[in-house]
């Protein structure tokens, strides 16, 4: 918030919101979060092809027939694109191309390159191991441990949780020779390995209260060449690398470490309050990807007392801010909902695809304007402002300014929290409504496509309220994503 300033009676002032990409600060007062900070947010998300816009998250769309069993893993394999429920293995059109599983809620997979079977996709739950190298013939993985975690790693296949706070590794380039000689004692038994994860040189054992760096390149050479034992990973599913680093779910939130050695509580510093209303007892099934399309982490996790997913927890590494961290979001409504994720490479493009956590369900493409039908609302909440002249000084709103880019009539709520109330005091509901742009290599508006009906509006009202703080709460409950530009309040001072 800029520096107060002593003003005379009767000075107009203005105040602006036109940056919101700050992302959900709820480590402080919302007094003292930033001016592009949210006190309040969910199903906003930056839109990061535009500055400063917010734009609705991303609905879904059906993609496959309905499921029997709940769904639990999305893979983007060699041979095929599968998705499992807890007894099939499935195209994702929904076509079961193996029906021999038994009940699984968190399988693992890998594509491996065998000199002897060719490139196969693997599917481990503990139980069983199924392999293919045209994805719809299966087989069993002849000498295979019951493994519940595998991962390729310079030319070997390795596998763990057979035998608590151990690794195991193939012979090279061999998903069925299993020498006793091939196998390291990472941890205690009771700090058992909870997931794999080839990221950059090394390969990352993840455990329930540490985590490990693994390098070797011949079958006897392998070793632990670094140990972090401050923190450890909940669930494989929730193991994300990117360019911007490795992302895990912990006993205490989101964790990001940029090498694979240090490990920042990235969730701590930003959205601690978020994190204590979740639910410790299902960190275990926690599940996430990372969309390159967007650039962000997604992670699903549950409220408290809640027993199925209901939030999803974006973060956007590249969206720095001063503090070097990133930014967050908070998704809610039947995208939240999902029991499995994964990213698909298909025709040069990533697609996010979810499966629905209870039964009936499908899976789902995150796509399109609404969650397969059910219209998405959204809301975000702005610092709790003074207006430059400081809370001392008595103001007197004139009008507020809702300013969106909208692609047909779009209702939003404009409401506003009065000094410091904890309920909003006033709220105007604003139309936007798109209106002619002016089109390239016409003299004429609204003519052609380029830009038509894409414009940015503004919605104004008029509003006579005193004030010393106030705060804005923008609500777009529209079938449409529109995207939201930011407020402004203008006003005069009536005493300093």
């Amino acid at each position: 918030m800029p520096t107060t300033r002593i003003l005379d009676q009767g000075h107009p002032y203005q105040s602006q919101f036109l940056n919101l990409r700050g992302g959900l600060n709820d480590s402080k007062t919302d007094e003292l979060i930033n001016d592009n900070e949210l006190s309040a947010v969910e199903n906003f998300v930056p839109d990061i092809h535009k500055s400063g816009v917010l734009i609705k998250r991303d609905g879904l769309s059906v993609t496959s027939s309905q499921q029997s069993e709940a769904l639990t893993s999305v893979f983007d394999g060699a041979a095929s694109d599968y998705f499992t429920t807890s007894t099939t293995i499935r195209s994702l059109s929904g076509t079961s191309v193996d029906a021999s599983l038994t009940s699984s809620t968190g399988p693992d997979w890998a594509t491996f390159d065998d000199s002897s079977l060719g490139l196969i996709d693997i599917f481990v739950n503990g139980a069983q191991e199924r392999r293919t190298a045209n994805g719809t013939s299966w087989a069993n993985v002849s000498n295979m441990l019951n493994f519940k975690h595998i991962e390729p790693y310079h030319g070997f296949l390795f596998g763990a949780g057979h035998d608590e706070g151990k690794l195991r590794w193939s012979a090279r380039e061999d998903a069925e020779t299993w020498s006793a000689t091939n196998e390291l004692i990472v941890t205690a038994e009771d700090d058992g390995i909870t997931g794999l994860f080839h990221f950059e040189q090394y390969l990352m054992v993840m455990c329930k209260n540490s985590f490990h760096r693994v390098h070797g390149f011949s079958v006897d050479g392998m070793q632990i060449t670094q140990s972090n034992k401050e923190v450890g990973c909940t669930s494989h599913r929730s193991i994300v690398g990117c360019r911007f680093g490795l992302f895990w779910w912990s006993n205490e939130g989101l964790i990001w470490s940029p090498d694979g050695a240090k490990a920042f509580n990235i969730s701590l510093k930003k959205i601690p309050d978020v994190v204590r209303g979740l639910n410790r007892g299902q960190y275990g099934n926690v599940h996430g990807i990372y969309d390159p399309q967007q650039e962000a982490v997604m992670m699903w996790v549950h409220s408290a007392g809640s027993s199925t997913h209901d939030k999803i927890i974006y973060y956007y590494p590249g969206e720095a801010q001063e503090d070097g961290l990133g930014t967050f979001w908070i998704g809610t409504g039947d995208a939240a909902e999902m029991g499995a994720s994964g990213v698909v490479l298909s025709s040069g493009v990533f697609n996010v695809y979810t499966g629905s956590a209870g039964a009936p369900g499908h899976l789902y493409e995150v796509t399109g304007t609404s969650d397969a039908g059910t219209t998405i609302s959204a809301f975000y909440e702005t610092k709790r402002e003074s207006a430059e002249s400081g809370e001392e000084a008595i103001k007197r709103a004139k009008q507020l300014t809702n300013l969106a880019i909208v692609e047909g009539a779009t209702q939003i709520t404009h409401s506003v929290y009065i000094n410091d109330d904890a309920s909003t005091t006033y709220s105007f509901d604003i139309t936007h409504s798109p209106v002619g742009n002016f089109i390239l290599d016409s003299s004429q508006l609204d003519i052609g496509t380029l830009g038509s009906g894409v414009t940015s509006t503004r919605g104004i009202v008029g509003f006579g309220a005193k004030w010393r703080k106030l705060k804005h709460r923008v609500e777009d409950s529209s079938g449409f994503q529109t995207r939201h530009r930011g407020v402004i309040n203008k006003g005069t001072i009536l005493s300093i």
